[in-house]
């Protein structure tokens, strides 16, 4: 009997050693309308039972054409223009299998996380960036234990939508990004008198390639919106709200409601705000061109140029700038991985952490990327190495409530939509840690279109 133990104990490591030694394809050019929806295929299996080690690309998932940290664990959650598998409640019938009503939007990009009340669950409010009338805003539904229970449009008809900013009341501000966009609101919660009702706000004026909104809620009774154009001759807009005791979804739906003007930098130091928008837009071109994300932070305001290169840190305060090149490689040497393109979107950490997360546009091995400031240490959270991804984009960066999923789409996704119009294009990632524990981040909506420092 013990020899007979022994043997089926070395059968069994055999095996494990067998599937461990698995390398990928670097050039199979995979197509994801050959993969199941959770696809967690790995190089390693015993890295599930290993701790959480950022930089370090050990997990490598050759179904997918990337390669992961060592700890985490990833499914693919939805493809473009497929229904979204949900999670069944008959617990008595594994077969049997549901799906969303809708298929799933091509082109994800700027997307948010928003809470539900009472313990209903959250959202993953994602954008479309297609052309000519086909983008639009969708949401994935989970529920509290972060199930994938439903999937909606809530905007369609609109162009191009880009990027937006989550509002203090807990609505999404999408972006259209062409010469005649505007900004949306829209409300991603069922059981508001708003949802389904989506509204071009008083932000997007008279038209314009407007890019992300950044919000200063210091002070909740009146807050302060900042709006993007990526434009040569844009301008960065400032709304400032009248004061309120309610505020709320009407706030941004009331045109004499408040004041705008808009940024004009005064030399290589200083900057005001104006009412000329021609000085203005002078402004942009001279100093700023093509403005694509913005934020706010602790009495700054951040904005990158996809033309300058550079990232604009202004202190409101003082009304001083300063500017720091997006252009360095600093994801070599000191990590697995390397963040040679343009950087898209960044996340901060919650709390008191002070970890940057980036995703990247462009280039062969795209990612999301990540920095401590602290110790200066810069890690890649994971990175695609297959071929199908050369010169996609990596969008949608979020967290969930709770900080366990890490959420983050390819825009492409194996597709060539080279005209924007192919509505298979995209596929929606979720990442967790293999040990349970909470990435702890939220979402920003800066966005760089260099290379980062």
């Amino acid at each position: 009997m013990s020899s007979l133990y022994s043997l089926l104990l070395f059968l069994v490591a055999l095996c494990t050693i067998t599937l461990t030694i698995a390398t990928p394809n670097q050039g199979n050019n995979t197509t994801l309308s050959s993969l199941s929806v959770s696809t967690t295929n790995t190089r390693h299996l015993r890295q599930r039972q290993r701790p959480y080690h950022p930089g370090d690309l050990t997990v490598y998932v050759p179904s997918l054409g990337i390669k992961l940290s060592t700890g985490l664990k990833v499914k693919i959650l939805a493809r473009a223009n497929q229904p979204v598998r949900l999670h069944s409640t008959n617990t008595n019938n594994n077969n049997n299998k549901q799906y969303s009503s809708h298929p799933f939007h091509s082109m994800p990009d700027g997307a948010t996380v928003i809470p539900l009340s009472n313990n209903r669950g959250y959202v993953y409010v994602s954008n479309s960036e297609m052309k000519h009338g086909h983008g639009g805003v969708y949401a994935v539904y989970f529920s509290p234990e972060g199930k994938v229970i439903d999937y909606r449009p809530l905007l369609k008809g609109t162009t191009r939508n880009c990027s937006g900013g989550k509002t203090p009341w807990n609505t999404w501000i999408s972006c259209e990004e062409y010469g005649d966009g505007q900004c949306w609101q829209v409300d991603p919660d069922p059981e508001s008198i708003h949802y389904n009702t989506p509204q071009v706000t008083v932000l997007g004026e008279d038209g314009g390639e407007y890019e992300s909104v950044a919000v200063d809620n210091a002070h909740p009774d009146r807050p302060v919106f900042y709006v993007t154009e990526d434009s040569e001759y844009g301008a960065l807009r400032r709304f400032r709200p009248d004061r309120k005791d309610n505020v709320g979804w009407e706030t941004l739906h009331t045109r004499d409601g408040g004041r705008f003007d808009y940024l004009e930098f005064v030399d290589g130091k200083n900057f005001r705000w104006t009412t000329d928008i021609p000085d203005a837009r002078n402004s942009q071109r001279r100093y700023f061109r093509n403005v694509e994300g913005v934020d706010y932070f602790d009495g700054k305001l951040y904005f990158v140029s996809k033309k300058t290169f550079l990232l604009y840190t202004l202190n409101l305060q003082t009304k001083t700038y300063t500017t720091t090149s997006t252009k360095s490689r600093f994801f070599r040497g000191n990590s697995d991985g390397s963040f040679t393109d343009s950087p898209d979107q960044i996340v901060r950490g919650l709390g008191d952490t002070n970890v940057l997360y980036f995703t990247e546009d462009g280039g062969k091995s795209l990612g999301v990327y990540a920095i401590d400031k602290t110790n200066r240490r810069r890690y890649t959270v994971f990175e695609a190495y297959d071929e199908m991804y050369y010169g996609d984009e990596t969008t949608g960066l979020a967290f969930s409530p709770d900080g366990t999923k890490m959420y983050a789409c390819f825009q492409d996704c194996g597709c060539d939509n080279s005209d924007d119009v192919d509505f298979n294009c995209g596929c929606l990632l979720e990442f967790s840690r293999s040990d349970g524990k909470s990435f702890d981040g939220s979402t920003y909506s800066l966005k760089f279109h260099g290379k980062a420092t």
